[in-house]
């Protein structure tokens, strides 16, 4: 299924050109806004989440942290209904679907794998594409994924089209 989120990522990168990395965080807000999302800020909130077309967040987290919650709460639009009302199996697979469109759509296919190709340790991946570690580490294994099952070169993000 993350090939799927890897195929949903690259329709909005290509639809908004976005061809800069790390991608700036108003380049974002640009693209949830023209895709019919909204963004508020609820102070309480410790988290993010998605209700309604909006994206609720909570304090003000430092612009990597913001930059993927914005996009893995984005994401959820690609599933329908209230997640309270599932079970917690269907809750799960939707989360993990949301954090898979988060790492391709911040670090897109071919171009995550170019910095790979440079031996880039983890921190130095996360600054050029202005993540956590943590998802630089699941991009790795979804990478790895890709290039095992042949699928690479189908979802290369080619953005000089």
């Amino acid at each position: 299924m993350h090939l799927f989120m890897a195929e949903k990522a690259n329709q909005l990168l290509y639809k908004y050109q976005v061809k800069e990395f790390p991608i700036p965080l108003d380049v974002i807000e640009h693209v949830i806004y023209s895709e019919g999302i909204s963004i508020q800020i609820a102070k309480y909130l410790t988290c993010a989440l998605f209700c309604d077309n909006t994206i609720y967040v909570g304090q003000a987290p430092e612009n990597n942290c913001l930059r993927e919650y914005l996009v893995h709460e984005a994401a959820h639009m690609y599933h329908a209904g209230n997640t309270a009302l599932l079970n917690p199996l269907t809750v799960d697979k939707n989360e993990a679907q949301a954090q898979a469109f988060a790492a391709y759509f911040l670090m897109p296919v071919g171009v995550f794998e170019a910095h790979l190709a440079k031996e880039e340790n983890d921190y130095t991946l996360g600054e050029a594409f202005g993540v956590k570690q943590e998802l630089v580490r699941y991009r790795k294994i979804l990478s790895k994924a890709l290039l095992g099952s042949g699928d690479y070169e189908r979802y290369k993000y080619n953005f000089f089209c």
